[in-house]
């Protein structure tokens, strides 16, 4: 296992992904295994993402086709719940090494599983994106490429700025997050995420659709974002909603 995060059907079991991909489910009161599905061509992988539940009986994972570096594949997977089988598999050209988030989008019909593909630091040139899949067939309904980021020594932002205080501290010198947080998708049907160049990124969805005017607008591949500098990076938990707030944090 890597940042183990458990999902909870509500039914008395409990369903988790490994670092290779493969999914689990057990008795959650005896541990006994339900089922688990192990995709043969990824056993040897590795990512920093994770699996998410959806209210359709899916669930679904983000993981990768290497080790997540630059230039790598990543691949997002749909699961029966009921049995563990398959019900898609996306390869993906990036890494993707954060969590799923299941809903719905604005201006779109399906049901929606959105990832946010992208290298881990500690390299030059990251590219990134938000990649929004159909809940059932797993087909592309939008995605929006980033601008490639390099930071400092190829680490994420203000991993730099925070390197004295650490070292005087005597903890680990940086935090070394990964590319994005995990996506959210509001009420409203909006993505956000947190990326490692330190902006907050709201995706409206497709730019045919938008009716709004935004400051640090970003258009591409049709889909519409603004980016907001907050000025230095997430972890995957990094952002919270509820009723009348909104949390990030960096």
């Amino acid at each position: 296992m890597w940042n183990f995060s458990p999902l909870f059907p509500g039914d008395g079991t409990v369903v988790f992904m490994d670092f290779a991909g493969g999914m689990y489910r057990l008795n959650l009161m005896t541990g006994a295994q339900i089922w688990r599905t192990l995709p043969a061509d990824t056993r040897d992988t590795f990512t920093d993402g994770g699996a998410g539940l959806g209210p359709n009986q899916m669930a679904y994972s983000c993981s990768n086709m290497g080790v997540g570096s630059e230039g790598s594949g990543g691949v997002a997977r749909g699961f029966h719940l009921s049995n563990g089988s398959m019900a898609w598999e996306k390869k993906i050209p990036m890494p993707c090494n954060s969590y799923p988030s299941v809903g719905h989008l604005e201006g779109v019909e399906p049901l929606a599983v959105v990832v946010t593909p992208g290298s881990f630091m500690g390299q030059e040139n990251l590219h990134g994106e938000v990649l929004a899949l159909d809940a059932t067939t797993g087909a592309t309904i939008w995605s929006h490429e980033v601008k490639p980021y390099s930071g400092p020594g190829g680490q994420a932002a203000g991993d730099a700025e925070g390197f004295p205080t650490r070292a005087i501290e005597k903890i680990q010198p940086i935090c070394l997050p990964a590319h994005w947080s995990s996506p959210l998708i509001d009420g409203k049907g909006m993505v956000i995420a947190g990326r490692s160049d330190g902006s907050m990124y709201k995706l409206y969805g497709p730019q045919s659709s938008f009716k709004g005017s935004i400051s640090n607008m970003s258009v591409n591949n049709g889909t519409v974002a603004e980016i907001i500098p907050l000025g230095s990076a997430f972890l995957h938990g990094a952002l919270a909603a509820a009723p009348g707030i909104f949390a990030i944090s960096s």
